[in-house]
């Protein structure tokens, strides 16, 4: 999602994944994560380059098996 790759470009690391229906839903650690998303709908700014490795990064996460 645009938020999740938005709080990867942030800084925050991965902590799992999971399959929810159709969606996957992905955890990151820390308790800072809510207020980085929050952030995102606030809408603060990333370089565009570091947002779309971290789309793909975790488009890859997301898929791996």
């Amino acid at each position: 999602s645009n938020e999740a790759a938005f709080c990867l470009c942030r800084g925050l690391k991965l902590a799992g994944k999971e399959r929810q229906g159709n969606k996957m839903v992905v955890q990151f650690q820390g308790v800072a994560a809510k207020q980085e998303a929050l952030k995102f709908y606030n809408g603060a700014k990333v370089e565009a380059k570091a947002y779309s490795d971290a789309y793909r990064t975790l488009k890859d996460y997301v898929f791996e098996r």
